[in-house]
C-alpha cells in the first residue's frame, strides 16, 4: 500500500480541517515536497481563473507573496487544470522562465523558497466544485508510480475535507429558510412561477429571495447558486 494511502486509512472516521492539513504537509514530505496546498478551482461559469486556497502548510508570508504576485490567476496552469483530469506535473524554468538572464518576480519567489518543481493533482466533482492539490520542492519523487499515489490521494483527500466542512457549513449556514426552499425547488427544475405556487408565493417574492441566496453564495447566476449551496450542504 503506498505511503499516502497508509495515512488516509489511518482516519477510522472524518477529521477536522486541522488533522486533514498535518496528514497533507506529512504526505508531501513523504515523496520530499516541501509545500503542499489544497485550492478550489474556478467553476465554468465563473469568468475569472483564480483559484482559491483552503489548505496549505504555506507561511503566511509566503501566501500574500503568491497573491500579490498573480499566481493564484497563472492561466497556464489554471486553465490547463479545468480542461483536462489528468495530474500536471511542472517544473519552475519550462512553466515560469526560471533559467532566463532576468528571472521574473515570480521565479524569484518560488526559487527562495525552493519552489523548483512539483505536480497538481484535480479533482472534478459531479457538483460545481473543482478542486486540486498542489505538491511543489526542490527535489521531489516525481515517478509516474508517485504521481498515480497522490492523484488517488486527492480524490480521497477532497472527500475527507467536504466532511469535515459539512457539519460546520450546516452550523452556518447563511441562507434563510425561504431561500432554502427556494433553491431546492429550483434544484428540481422548476421556475419563479412554479416555485411561487408551491409556496404560496408571489413570483416577484421568489425573484428576490433566489436573487438574495445568489448574493450571498456570491454565485455568478441562479444555477451556480443552486449548485454551490448543494455542494457546501445548505440544502440538507
Amino acid at each position: 500500500m503506498s505511503r499516502c494511502m497508509e495515512r488516509l486509512r489511518a482516519l477510522a472516521e472524518p477529521s477536522g480541517e486541522e488533522a486533514l492539513a498535518e496528514m497533507l504537509d506529512q504526505t508531501g514530505k513523504d515523496y520530499g515536497f516541501s509545500h503542499a496546498a489544497a485550492f478550489a478551482l474556478p467553476s465554468t461559469d465563473d469568468t475569472g481563473l483564480a483559484t482559491r486556497l483552503l489548505v496549505s502548510n504555506w507561511s503566511p508570508a509566503f501566501v500574500r507573496a503568491y497573491d500579490q504576485l498573480g499566481l493564484h490567476r497563472f492561466k497556464i496552469v489554471v486553465g490547463t487544470l479545468r480542461s483536462d483530469p489528468l495530474p500536471f506535473v511542472w517544473d519552475i524554468d519550462t512553466l515560469y522562465g526560471a533559467d532566463e538572464p532576468e528571472p521574473t518576480p515570480a521565479a524569484k519567489l518560488l526559487l527562495a523558497e525552493d519552489y523548483r518543481a512539483g505536480v497538481i493533482c484535480p479533482v472534478h466533482g459531479l457538483t460545481a466544485f473543482n478542486g486540486a492539490l498542489s505538491f511543489a520542492g526542490k527535489a521531489p519523487d516525481l515517478s509516474a508510480g508517485a504521481v498515480r499515489e497522490l492523484q488517488l490521494f486527492a480524490f480521497c483527500f477532497f472527500g475527507l475535507l467536504a466532511a469535515a466542512r459539512f457539519e460546520e457549513n450546516q452550523k452556518n449556514n447563511p441562507l434563510s429558510p425561504r431561500e432554502r426552499d427556494c433553491l431546492k425547488l429550483a434544484m428540481l427544475g422548476k421556475t419563479s412561477s412554479e416555485i411561487g405556487m408551491i409556496l404560496s408565493l408571489s413570483e416577484y417574492t421568489v425573484s428576490q429571495y433566489l436573487t438574495a441566496a445568489q448574493r450571498k453564495m456570491n454565485a455568478s447566476n441562479r444555477t451556480h447558486a443552486v449548485a454551490l449551496a448543494a455542494a457546501l450542504g445548505y440544502l440538507s
